[in-house]
């Protein structure tokens, strides 16, 4: 079963917090897209909140780094395919 994680966007850093309790902060977005391919979060399984007193992560940002998970989940497994 894949992590789920709730993506929010404070004081210029993201927030996550992963389905299995942990937490996670990265002011980079391939960073964060490293973290969470680590963290066993697919691409497909990332929410995105707005909380009182947060900005909401603009669609771009959202995008992109749906975009950047990706790029992790083909990169290691073309890696897993040639071993």
């Amino acid at each position: 079963m894949a992590t789920t994680a709730k993506v929010a966007f404070f004081k210029n850093e993201f927030v996550v917090e992963l389905d299995d309790g942990r937490h996670l902060e990265q002011s980079d977005l391939q960073a964060l897209a490293n973290d969470l391919y680590r963290a066993g979060v697919h691409a497909n399984n990332i929410e995105y909140e707005w909380r009182p007193g947060h900005r909401m992560i603009t669609a771009g940002q959202q995008v992109a780094l749906r975009a950047a998970l990706r790029h992790q989940e083909k990169k290691y497994q073309g890696l897993s395919i040639a071993a």
